[in-house]
């Protein structure tokens, strides 16, 4: 492969890499900025909590005032991981689990995905990267990751890495 066919193809992959690298939200809020007290998921965390509905907290973890978003996802991650749909409060759950989307997935919380019957599920996923270096040389890595899952015990997992140079 020449110079230049590598230099186009792996210009090309990681623009199609970086593509979600756009979709940041500025305005979203700091994970590490702090929640009031006195606001609505606050107040709603600390009475799922008191209820038991976080098994791993209780309700001297709210005896310090405010905390941090990411504090409090920790407490919604807990609810999430232990609670039933048909509770009372699954509504008011689902809602904290949208505003705390990003804190969630930075906390490693990852919602199992339902498979309907008798079907199932392929997803992929991966990265790619292009590296110069002050020669002029450029090499690129790009990995995949598959999960296919078959059934509700029978998973497949594959992934691969091809380097560039």
């Amino acid at each position: 492969m020449t110079d230049m066919k590598k230099t186009v193809f792996l210009t090309a992959l990681l623009a199609a890499a970086s593509i979600t690298g756009f979709a940041y939200n500025l305005y979203a809020p700091n994970s590490f900025d702090s929640v009031s007290p006195k606001s609505w998921d606050y107040r709603t965390v600390e009475t799922l909590c008191r209820e038991g509905k976080a098994p791993s907290y209780t309700a001297d973890f709210f005896s310090r005032g405010s905390m941090t978003r990411y504090e409090l996802a920790s407490v919604i991650k807990d609810m999430l991981e232990h609670h039933n749909e048909k509770d009372k409060d699954h509504e008011s759950l689902m809602k904290l689990k949208k505003e705390y989307t990003r804190e969630l997935e930075a906390l490693g919380y990852r919602e199992e995905k339902k498979i309907p019957e008798g079907k199932p599920m392929l997803e992929m996923s991966g990265d790619g990267r292009i590296r110069y270096n002050s020669d002029g040389d450029a090499d690129g890595r790009v990995r995949v990751n598959t999960r296919w899952r078959i059934g509700d015990d029978t998973t497949i997992n594959a992934g691969g890495t091809k380097n560039v140079k």
